[in-house]
């Protein structure tokens, strides 16, 4: 699963993650640009460039999902420019672990 939110909200996250069960996952920093007059919902209202975080997790579908949950609700109740956004990615194929 990954997740993206801005660096303000990373303890939130991480414990709407934790609460679903996804206890282990990976946190980086990210820049997000938006162009002035171009939304697809991906970022919030505001113009410019936001500090953010990209949080990865390998996890089972069933944490996923709550986690998603999570999201979603949180997203509700805060009424935010910035949502977290969350995705559950199907994993294709990987590496052989030796």
């Amino acid at each position: 699963m990954v997740v993206v939110s801005i660096k303000e909200y990373q303890e939130e996250v991480a414990k709407l993650l934790e609460s679903a069960g996804v206890s282990i996952f990976s946190v980086s920093d990210i820049t997000g640009y938006k162009k002035r007059g171009y939304n697809v919902g991906w970022f919030g209202s505001d113009n410019g460039k936001a500090n953010s975080i990209v949080l990865f997790s390998f996890t089972d579908p069933e944490s996923a999902l709550k986690a998603l949950e999570n999201i979603n609700r949180c997203n509700a109740d805060c009424n935010t420019s910035f949502p977290v956004r969350g995705f559950v990615l199907s994993v294709e194929g990987f590496s052989k672990m030796m």
